[in-house]
């Protein structure tokens, strides 16, 4: 029998869940190695995500500090930017040396604003169907190459033959 408790059900879906916040609000949460990926509706707070995407550091701290800071600056309005440069800084090396000695405090992080004006590369897209020009021409020609002699064929066949019994 189901739960009537209307403050939160959760639903195991392979990797993830599915779950619902006494607001009626549906979060998925898919967890794949460590990335994790949170897809919830555009009137949710996104302060549940920023806290989930920062990285585990020492500095990870003061939960309830950044909270009242990123309400206090209306953060929600901001988020696509801010995901956008915390996605990519996790992928820097200042970000990945020394187990995260140099990832600042979430709350550093948001007071300074550290998203704003920063220059994210867009990513490189690699075309995994890619076929080297010369070796299209090559095949090219080989295709429209005339056929070898039937007397060159023979002479290479007897050469191969005395080559094996050497």
């Amino acid at each position: 029998m189901k739960s009537t408790n209307p403050r939160r059900t959760t639903l195991r879906v392979g990797l993830g869940g599915i779950r619902k916040s006494k607001e009626g609000n549906v979060r998925f949460t898919l967890t794949i190695g460590t990335m994790q990926r949170l897809l919830m509706n555009e009137n949710d707070n996104c302060f549940d995500l920023f806290w989930a995407l920062w990285p585990s550091s020492p500095r990870k701290a003061s939960k309830s500090k950044c909270l009242e800071r990123w309400k206090k600056k209306a953060l929600d309005k901001q988020w696509k930017q801010i995901h956008a440069h915390l996605t990519w800084m996790k992928t820097t090396d200042m970000w990945k040396k020394s187990n995260g000695d140099f990832i600042p405090a979430p709350l550093v992080y948001i007071n300074q604003e550290r998203w704003d004006g920063a220059e994210i590369p867009s990513p490189v897209t690699i075309n995994i169907h890619y076929r080297d020009p010369i070796l299209d021409k090559l095949e090219n020609d080989t295709k429209n190459a005339a056929p070898m002699p039937e007397d060159v064929k023979k002479r290479m066949m007897e050469l191969r033959r005395a080559l094996k019994s050497i």
